[in-house]
């Protein structure tokens, strides 16, 4: 009986270390924040590989947001991280890949975004930039085939260069 006591206590000290919510808990303090916003981060690629892990940090938060993705590691499409408002210079200062060196903490799993957001607000949805994890990589804008969903199930919409906007040229040139 007590190895069952022991191993009900570890199990519940291991869960409770690990938090594989999309809604970090803030180590600020409750009177700063009002609410929350969405961050969304695409996910592109390969399904050989899928994100293991990210760390989100802001101002308020110097320290980061980890998340694990222990079971269901994300190999397409968003993940919609839940952040406390006001929060300001969000960035993605690290994610891990699965399949490459087991959990990928080397050299060709692991990787950081450069895209800075100055300052979210509550009930907004922004977004942090697109994992490619074919070529486990970061870049600002958001994968064609995500703008829809992005749009329909996160209510989206777009800011500065999140989506590449195409232009067409008229020529002067007659044949």
């Amino acid at each position: 009986m007590l190895k069952i006591h022991i191993l009900a206590l570890s199990s519940l000290l291991f869960i409770s270390c690990t938090n594989s919510s999309l809604t970090p808990i803030s180590n600020t303090h409750n009177t700063h924040y009002n609410g929350t916003a969405k961050i969304l981060i695409a996910v592109d690629g390969n399904k050989k590989r899928k994100v293991r892990h990210i760390e989100i940090i802001t101002t308020e938060e110097p320290e980061g947001y980890e998340i694990y993705f222990h079971e269901n590691k994300i190999g397409e499409g968003f993940i919609a991280v839940t952040l406390p408002t006001p929060s300001t210079n969000i960035h993605l200062a690290e994610y891990s890949l699965t399949g490459v060196y087991g959990c990928s903490r080397g050299k060709s799993g692991y990787g950081y975004g450069n895209k800075i957001l100055p300052n979210i607000v509550n009930n907004k949805s922004y977004f942090l930039g697109t994992i490619n994890t074919s070529m486990n990589t970061m870049y600002n804008e958001m994968p064609n085939s995500l703008i829809k969903e992005a749009k329909n199930k996160y209510n989206y919409r777009a800011h500065d260069t999140d989506i590449e906007k195409k232009s067409k040229f008229k020529s002067n040139i007659k044949l």
